[in-house]
């Protein structure tokens, strides 16, 4: 038995249709020492009945209830249980190849690195292209095959506009990154976890391979296809506020100005976000708070001419109004 244990952890909603073979690509995987560790997070279809069935004929599989508290609540319940030296996730409507844990292992092993990233397959399964906004799924082609600090790769990816931060297209460490664990009751969680496990720690090391190793699926009603509420605007607030508590978002660095432009961007969707609840109007409330937290970003002049309509979009409808009276 090869030497170096993997869990994946595997939270589970409702997801009857998919979850045979999500647990089944886990089950496969080639590397021999793997435990699977599936959270039912209060499902009220037949994922548990699922669960239990796959329980009985799989030793290396631990399966525990509770009840629903979303999905960072049951990703830190799994991260509380494992057991091993390596963490991935896996969302338990999508799938992995059966050589996932196996390749990146080699390049753990290789370049003695803390995080392997990886690139992603999307497709759609009932849902139209158009009904959510997808960014490339490979990684930047400046990082693929390459090993370096984390603070240098994400630095990078926001440079190169490539940054992926969902917590499903990579495996870590667990032992240099155990004190880190997803914020509880948002949406947009894998902004601040993965933001947070590459900027933490000044010492981690990263591997970028161009392997795609995961599938995710894009299926009606899931948190990117679903219908945008209040909810997922607070997801981008609360990502902004508490990245902005990390020491590097008030340094005058490289990285530190990297941070600034990603809390920017969670900043700008919050505006838009909740424009597209409410008919195109931003509170007086939402308004005040995007104003502080831009604040804190310390802007530069020419970011600052980019965020003012994400806080007054009014000036939108003036720029298009001066510009028509120009044009007659």
């Amino acid at each position: 038995m090869n030497s170096e244990k993997v869990s994946i952890i595997i939270p589970v909603y409702n997801v009857e249709q998919y979850l045979a073979e999500c647990l089944n690509s886990a089950i496969r995987q080639d590397h021999d020492n793997i435990e699977i560790i599936a959270i039912n997070d209060g499902s009220t279809d037949a994922s548990l009945s699922i669960l239990e069935e796959f329980r009985t004929k799989h030793e290396n599989m631990i399966v525990k209830s509770i009840p629903n508290q979303g999905l960072s609540v049951a990703r830190n319940t799994g991260l509380e249980i494992a057991t091993g030296e390596y963490i991935l996730f896996l969302d338990s409507d999508d799938f992995i190849e059966q050589h996932t844990v196996s390749t990146c292992m080699e390049h753990f092993r290789r370049h003695r690195t803390d995080i392997v990233f990886f690139s992603t397959s999307v497709f759609f399964d009932g849902a139209s292209e158009n009904s959510c906004s997808i960014t490339k799924t490979e990684r930047a082609t400046a990082l693929q095959s390459e090993s370096c600090s984390a603070r240098f790769f994400f630095t990078q990816s926001i440079k190169l506009k490539r940054y992926q931060a969902s917590a499903c297209f990579y495996i870590y460490r667990k032992d240099k990154l155990n004190d880190i664990t997803f914020y509880p009751s948002i949406i947009y969680e894998d902004n601040l976890f993965t933001t947070r496990l590459l900027l933490e720690n000044d010492n981690i090391k990263v591997t970028c391979i161009t392997d795609k190793l995961y599938n995710r699926r894009i299926r009606p009603e899931s948190i990117m296809t679903q219908k945008k509420h209040e909810k997922h605007v607070n997801g981008f607030l609360v990502v902004a506020e508490e990245l902005l508590k990390l020491d590097l978002a008030k340094e005058k660095s490289e990285t530190g100005a990297a941070l600034n432009q990603f809390i920017q961007a969670m900043l700008r969707k919050a505006s838009l976000t909740h424009r597209l609840v409410y008919d195109g109007k931003l509170s007086y409330r939402i308004r005040q708070r995007l104003m502080i937290l831009y604040i804190k970003t310390r802007p530069t002049p020419t970011r600052i001419k980019k965020i003012l309509p994400n806080i007054f979009p009014e000036l939108l409808a003036i720029k298009k109004s001066i510009k028509i009276f120009n044009t007659q």
